[in-house]
């Protein structure tokens, strides 16, 4: 995929604040972009879940191909200025995804934005309708996850829908609802996901 989820920008974001963030709590807009795309050999630890509990799967381990992008780069807009602070110095280490793909946190700060509903999106992940003129791969995908209340039973998804990551070098400006643009000397535009709360 050429983007991150926003399930996974959720959990970044929560592991800056050291606690689980609800999507409920927060609007996410991100630019993600890489250098090129390459591939690694890994051993997997595989679980299952057994109906009450995850475990380590009765066939044990097992080695794939991994792809993975090089230099990742990722931009993040949300509305919450409160949580500034937990950026500045986050409580957990975030990563994009596995632990060992450690993000540095280059840059915090306040911007100002209008919406101007349209904009380039590459790098973005889009909620699909029939309407929208945008080119990038569908896929469908939980917005976010909800941890059971007992430790080790796994999460449930929550709000699988049809989205649209767009290549961060599709330069085709697209329409949208909540797309936003930074005020200053080189504007860069984003969109606002709003997410929906089951």
């Amino acid at each position: 995929m050429h983007t991150p989820s926003y399930s996974l920008v959720l959990g970044i974001i929560g592991c800056c604040l050291g606690r689980v963030v609800l999507p409920k709590e927060v609007r996410i807009g991100f630019k993600y972009s890489y250098d090129t795309v390459a591939q690694d050999l890994e051993t997997r630890q595989r679980l299952e879940f057994n109906g009450r509990k995850i475990k380590q799967h009765s066939e044990g381990t097992d080695a794939y191909i991994r792809e993975f992008h090089t230099s990742p780069r990722l931009l993040i807009w949300i509305d919450r200025i409160d949580w500034m602070e937990y950026f500045e110095n986050p409580v957990g280490t975030p990563s994009l995804g596995r632990s060992q793909d450690i993000l540095k946190i280059e840059n915090v700060s306040i911007v100002e934005v209008e919406k101007v509903g349209k904009g380039n999106m590459g790098g973005s992940l889009l909620p699909f309708s029939a309407g929208l003129r945008a080119g990038g791969q569908l896929v469908q995908l939980a917005e976010s996850f909800l941890e059971n209340e007992e430790v080790g039973s796994g999460r449930r998804p929550q709000a699988s829908r049809v989205f649209i990551s767009i290549p961060h070098d599709n330069d085709d400006v697209v329409e949208l609802n909540n797309i936003y643009q930074k005020k200053s000397e080189e504007p860069v535009s984003f969109y606002l996901h709003e997410f929906i709360n089951e």
